[in-house]
């Protein structure tokens, strides 16, 4: 099996280099072939320094760097757009899901798409401590999901969390997805959707990283996390006429 793992990165610093050391000595006892992309979302930061560092200790790398702060969503379709393998996996820098990814990679055989359920029976977070932050994003995500699900009338729980396999369309450059910075995932589930294809749906064990570069509230002051949610859903009906074009 051979796979393209895609991590946007942007301002971590603190772990980066320590998360791909991490995943690249689970990777090489394994029995695949795989690239390793990273993409810098112009970090203010050392981060770009550091995954640089990284170009003769880690084999397999790629390193990627935007023109300025595009997005996750634009990061993660400018990985996938020039990933040489059909087996996809997006992971996030943080690796909060670090322990699925075998499970991933194992049902990504037998499947085309590939995600993670942290609202599944049997999923649970690790070194859980209830601080305000982590009450309102559970908070945001519950009604986020909620909305999705309602919205967009899918069974699927959770659309964001940040590990996903799936088979790359064929033609994928040709896909035109609304997504820019924060709902690339949805588009991509919604694209698997509507092409009639097998999705599997896995439960986790996670871990939150204290030190994530989110900053919740000013991602609720300028309300880009909305606005972009409303511009897919204005443009929902007219999707899955256009994926059937596409398909065609």
């Amino acid at each position: 099996m051979n796979i393209s793992f895609i991590i946007p990165c942007y301002n971590c610093e603190d772990y980066i280099q320590k998360n791909i050391y991490k995943l690249y000595n689970k990777l090489k006892n394994l029995k695949i072939k795989y690239e390793i992309i990273l993409i810098d979302d112009c970090s203010t930061d050392k981060t770009f320094i550091y995954i640089n560092e990284l170009k003769n200790k880690v084999l397999k790398l790629k390193i990627l760097r935007n023109t300025r702060n595009f997005g996750k969503s634009f990061s993660l379709i400018k990985g996938t757009r020039v990933c040489k393998y059909k087996h996809v996996i997006f992971i996030d820098c943080d690796l909060p899901y670090f322990k699925s990814i075998y499970s991933v990679i194992k049902y990504l055989k037998i499947n085309d798409m590939v995600i993670i359920n942290r609202r599944k029976r049997g999923s649970r977070m690790e070194n859980y401590k209830l601080n305000l932050y982590q009450l309102l994003r559970i908070l945001l995500g519950y009604l986020v999901n909620n909305f999705i699900r309602t919205w967009f009338n899918i069974t699927i729980r959770d659309t964001q969390a940040g590990l996903k396999g799936f088979v790359k369309p064929k033609n994928f450059s040709r896909i035109k997805f609304v997504s820019k910075r924060f709902f690339f995932d949805l588009e991509l589930i919604l694209f698997f959707i509507f092409s009639k294809k097998k999705i599997f749906s896995l439960q986790t064990i996670y871990s939150v990283d204290r030190n994530s570069n989110i900053n919740f509230f000013n991602l609720i002051k300028n309300f880009e996390i909305l606005k972009e949610l409303i511009k897919i859903c204005v443009n929902y009906k007219s999707m899955n006429e256009k994926i059937n074009n596409f398909l065609r």
